[in-house]
């Protein structure tokens, strides 16, 4: 009687194997039957799904499509990544054959204008312009260097935490090593300096501004914020 249980678990035991090892073999010949693509935190800008799908095929080895546990998802992700659009890339499969890709774009912070016109992010990473976006961002004009591109983001960056700063902000120049900076509703250049003591430089502006809405008689064509504790001002 022992050995028949015996035996009994045994051959209960291999079919357990074999169903499993069946298991396996069908998952791997499962192919992808569908694909969605998400895009986080702002949406899609300089992407649609059909564009990713694209890249997606670009990435793939031969056997993408067929066999999903033969997917490298982290070299496909790799692939995704070198865009330079991308900032974030996911890829996940689930048993159905489904593949879920999530993707976060870059987001501009300015628009350099120049021989070469580029968007730059808040990293400093540099993005192609597109043919389906166009960024509502500020220009700048001048020529670029690994310095200068480090202090610009800086200076973009505490411009952007003041709401009325960042809708006023409408181009940025570099004369020398001064930011000169465009605002949208006043009619004078801002001398900024380099991109230090911003804090005092941005009250000092929003001041201005505000003494410039009340006395609207004044014409100024530049104001100057690098020195300390004051503001000097051209008129026309």
């Amino acid at each position: 009687m022992k050995k028949i249980n015996f035996l009994y678990f045994i051959g209960l035991l291999a079919l357990l194997i074999a169903s499993f090892a069946f298991s396996k073999i069908r998952a791997k010949q499962r192919k992808i039957s569908e694909i969605e693509i998400y895009f986080k935190g702002e949406g899609a800008r300089f992407l649609t799904p059909e564009i990713v799908n694209k890249l997606l095929i670009q990435s793939e080895d031969s056997l993408f499509f067929q066999q999903k546990d033969m997917v490298a998802l982290k070299e496909i992700e790799g692939g995704l990544l070198n865009n330079p659009v991308i900032k974030t890339a996911e890829i996940y499969a689930v048993p159905e054959g489904k593949l879920y890709v999530e993707i976060e774009e870059r987001r501009p912070l300015v628009r350099v204008q120049g021989e070469r016109s580029f968007y730059v992010d808040e990293f400093g990473i540099e993005l192609p312009l597109s043919s389906i976006y166009s960024a509502r961002v500020p220009l700048f004009y001048g020529e670029i260097t690994i310095e200068n591109k480090h202090k610009l983001v800086q200076l973009l960056s505490n411009l952007n935490a003041d709401l009325f700063l960042k809708e006023e902000l409408v181009d940025i120049q570099l004369e020398g090593e001064s930011f000169v900076l465009s605002l949208r509703n006043y009619p004078f250049k801002v001398i900024w300096g380099n991109a230090s003591q911003n804090e005092e430089k941005r009250t000092k502006l929003k001041r201005f501004c505000a003494y410039a809405n009340l006395n609207k008689q004044d014409k100024f064509n530049r104001i100057d914020l690098r020195f300390s504790e004051q503001v000097v001002a051209r008129h026309n």
